[in-house]
């Protein structure tokens, strides 16, 4: 069965074991725990025990794991790590062996030295920031009055004079100088520089007329600018600020040189983190518990193929370990766990991309794979793509040590270009026209309506496909009407209207689309009350006839793709052609083709896998599956940035 059947367990422990409990549960992994205060049993054990809290321990385990966590955060933002594009896109992580992982935790010691060591290193360099971006931001002040020769400490108003420095807005200037002069004002201006927006300039005049002038600058937004704390000309002052800048930049340098000696202990700080976070995952575990005063309760799900394994390890390990185990109870929310084998389990993740499905519904990754591993081989279509798309999933896999999505996304690439290969070879693309071999059944590219209507006709099986999948739920819960009227109605007005199209049958099409519209005129609209009401929704109900036919139209996207995929390898055939003739054509010519064919296998496979995909969800998903499960969440070591391995592995 591809979704596991789960057990309801409960487990009764000594307190005295209860570490040694909670460090089985973890290593065996299978064990879901659950808060048992929020379970339907509390009830009955409300009145014997009490909640747990976690201890001091897992307070203290969090504290050092931030501090390795904000270690960590400094390293990634100054000095990241450079993982590859596929180590991004798998998620590896990474090895180190046993061994080591030992001695990495042993020098957990070094932790506090090198958290100190970072903090004095952030401080110092927001110290650094501050400081630049003061002096910055006074370089961008003196800009427009570089080219003044006069110290800025001198400009400044006596008993007799008055003067300063004044921005305004660049027409301004012109009429506020005229105002002036009309004033009969003793004054005198001079444009230091201006800009697209504004002048800048130096004003001085008799102190007795500066209340006047002051209102002009007022009523023409003129405003005065000063300089604080800073003496000599704009010029020497941003000098001496370049300086600075360079001072601190080599300071920034020589600090992040220090933090550059720490990188060689990143590595043991990844290591420490995962096993702490597992720690800190074990101790504060214990809030899902009750206990008494020498005893503790827990409940959790259990796989039901391990059930016997998990009471074998308590019965061996343990001495006061208790299990109950019983089924689960109409209305639980049980938590739902995948297990497809084989070739399957690659399209696992196209389900899990949409959403786990409930406990009463079908896993629909057995189904949609063969129509997945069909509809990409078409979309892609080339053999020589097929091939390289496999041999860099099978050379990854080997390469990289993976589990989960990531290793079930490989998977469905190297089964993506298998099939690739497969419908090159009988639609007779190698590498484009490259290799000029013919198609073992026809060229699409030469006759694409007849492509097109292959994928109609594919891709009507596949909505037929989803739509008995819902008849057969149906039918699975006890409603074999309901699977009649909602899908079998509607099986035969579908091909009533498609054989209608036919004049050989269109005489059995015209009766089985009467026949099939008025079974669902008459049904559809059954939950309704009333007899008008359910007419009226029956017959709005044939208004679906039109998303069926928009169901059937998304599949020319296989045809479109497919075509994409070899017009543009043809293309860059034909380009690596036009350039060859000579030797460093040649040579250019290789760039071109390798360059050009990877570009097209990378667009061609991410294409393929989206749309692909596009057809699973919408189309195919849209007629039997809702998701909306909770996934199977078991206690166990979960690591964000090693992987353990045997030293013969490495």
């Amino acid at each position: 069965m591809p979704i596991i059947e789960m057990k309801k367990v409960f487990l009764l422990g000594h307190r005295q074991e209860r570490d040694k409990i909670f460090d089985l549960l973890h290593d065996f992994g299978s064990v879901q725990l659950l808060d048992i205060t929020n379970s339907d049993a509390w009830s009955d054990f409300e009145t014997l025990l009490e909640p747990v809290t976690p201890d001091e321990k897992a307070a203290a385990i969090d504290t050092k794991l931030s501090e390795v966590r904000y270690c960590l955060d400094f390293f990634q933002r100054h000095f990241p790590v450079r993982k590859g594009f596929v180590q991004q896109f798998t998620g590896a992580k990474f090895e180190v062996t046993g061994k080591k992982f030992n001695e990495y935790i042993s020098n957990s010691d070094q932790i506090e030295e090198v958290y100190k060591a970072c903090r004095d290193a952030e401080d110092k360099l927001a110290r650094i920031r501050n400081e630049e971006t003061q002096h910055n931001n006074l370089i961008e002040e003196l800009k427009p009055w570089i080219s003044l020769d006069v110290p800025v400490e001198e400009i400044e108003s006596g008993f007799s004079i008055a003067m300063g420095l004044y921005t305004v807005a660049l027409d301004h200037y012109d009429v506020l100088a005229e105002l002036l002069s009309e004033n009969n004002l003793e004054y005198y201006m001079e444009p230091v520089s201006s800009d697209n927006e504004f002048t800048y300039f130096f004003f001085t005049c008799i102190a007795n007329d500066y209340s006047i002038a002051r209102d002009l600058f007022k009523e023409k937004t003129a405003t005065a600018v000063t300089f604080q704390n800073i003496e000599g000309t704009p010029s020497e002052i941003s000098g001496e600020l370049n300086k600075k800048l360079e001072d601190i930049e080599a300071e920034r340098a020589a600090v992040l040189e220090d933090v550059e000696s720490l990188l060689e202990r990143r590595i043991m700080l990844m290591a420490c983190y995962d096993y702490m976070d597992n720690e800190y995952k074990k101790q504060n575990a214990v809030s899902n518990l009750a206990r008494t005063d020498n005893s503790f309760l827990l409940e959790g799900w259990v796989p039901e193929p391990v059930v016997s394994d998990l009471e074998k390890t308590m019965a061996e390990k343990t001495e006061t370990a208790v299990i109950a185990v019983r089924n689960p109870l109409k209305g639980e929310d049980v938590p739902v766990l995948l297990h497809n084998s084989g070739p399957v389990e690659a399209y696992q993740v196209v389900t899990k991309l949409y959403s786990t499905p409930r406990k009463t519904e079908l896993d629909p990754t057995p189904y949609l794979a063969p129509f997945f591993f069909v509809f990409f081989g078409i979309c892609v279509s080339d053999v020589g793509y097929g091939l390289v798309l496999s041999l860099m999933a099978l050379f990854i896999m080997r390469k990289l040590r993976l589990s989960g999505m990531g290793k079930q996304l490989l998977n469905l690439l190297f089964l993506g270009g298998i099939s690739s290969i497969v419908f090159g070879i009988l639609l007779g693309s190698y590498f484009g026209d490259l290799l000029k071999l013919p198609a073992l059944w026809f060229d699409p590219l030469e006759d694409p309506m007849r492509m097109l209507f292959y994928c109609f006709v594919i891709g009507l099986v596949h909505i037929y496909f989803g739509m008995g999948l819902q008849a057969y739920r149906n039918i699975k819960a006890g409603q074999p009407l309901s699977a009649f009227y909602d899908q079998g109605f509607w099986f035969i007005f579908l091909n009533g209207l498609i054989l209608l199209i036919l004049p050989e049958f269109a005489v059995a099409g015209k009766w089985l689309a009467l026949g099939g519209g008025a079974g669902l005129i008459l049904t559809q609209g059954r939950s309704q009350q009333g007899i008008i009401k359910k007419l009226m929704s029956g017959l709005v109900s044939l208004y679906n006839i039109t998303g069926y036919l928009s169901d059937v139209l998304s599949y020319s996207r296989l045809l479109a793709l497919g075509l994409a995929t070899g017009v543009i390898a043809s293309a860059i055939n034909s380009m690596g052609g036009m350039i060859a003739g000579t030797v460093v054509g040649t040579i250019i010519m290789v760039v071109v083709l390798f360059g050009g064919h990877l570009f097209n296998i990378i667009i061609s496979t991410l294409g393929s896998y989206v749309h692909t995909s596009r057809l699973q969800y919408i189309e195919f998903f849209g007629k039997f599956f809702e998701g909306g499960g909770r996934a199977f969440q078991p206690f166990g070591p979960i690591n964000s940035y090693v992987d353990v391995v045997d030293a013969d592995e490495k």
